[in-house]
Parts: structure tokens; sequence; C-alpha cells
């Protein structure tokens, strides 16, 4: 019997302990109907009952909306159309242009590679 008692104690302690953390770590908006600072008084002389009542009224589940993050360059739409947004369809096409022309000269085999060293 003692020892059912010394461990109902610990699992009560400890619950207490898990409930003052969650209250305190708690963000505000999800704390329902009563101060942050009264939950925390609640749960601490009303060790298992406190502890009930926080889980059961004082927490807000959590919102169903995913969380904003971080899109990478490559990832975010915005920024992959901003290179191509500010310019006009001339402008387009003339960048079209001017590359095919550097890719075909660049594909164009050059003279001077295979006449070797010139002697004056």
């Amino acid at each position: 019997m003692v020892r059912f008692i010394v461990v109902a104690v610990v699992a009560a302690v400890a619950f207490m302990v898990y409930a003052v953390i969650d209250c305190a770590t708690m963000p505000r908006p999800r704390v329902r109907s009563l101060n942050k600072a009264v939950w925390v008084l609640l749960i601490v002389v009303l060790p298992v009952l406190g502890g009930l009542l926080w889980f059961v009224l004082g927490r807000a589940p959590a919102s169903r909306a995913p969380a904003s993050r971080y899109l990478g360059p490559d990832d975010d739409p915005d920024f992959l159309g901003a290179t191509h947004h500010g310019m006009a369809a001339s402008e387009k096409e003339q960048s079209d242009a001017t590359i095919r022309n550097l890719e075909q000269q660049l594909a164009e085999p050059d003279d001077d590679a295979g006449a070797g060293p010139r002697r004056p």
C-alpha cells in the first residue's frame, strides 16, 4: 500500500510540473478563460485538479492553419517570374537574340586554333 501511495504522489508531482511548464510556455492566444498567472496558481494550489482543469478548460486547441514557412528563391513563383515581369516583349526578344548570337559564335570553330604558332 505504501508503494502505491509513493507512486501516486510521484505521478501527481510529475503531472503538476508538466502542467505548470505547459501553461507557462503556452503562447497567449492559446490560453482560454483566465490569465496565465492565475492558471499557474490554480495548478500549484490544486495539484491534480488544477492540472486537469488546465488541460480541459485552459488550453485552446492548436489552429489547423499551416504555419507559414520560408520559401527559397527557387520555390517562390513571384521571384522566378520577376526576372521577366519587368521586361517588355521587345526587350525579351532582343535578349533572346543576343543569347542565340553568342551561342553561335561560341559554336563556330576558331581559325587560330589549328594554325599553330606564327613566326615573324
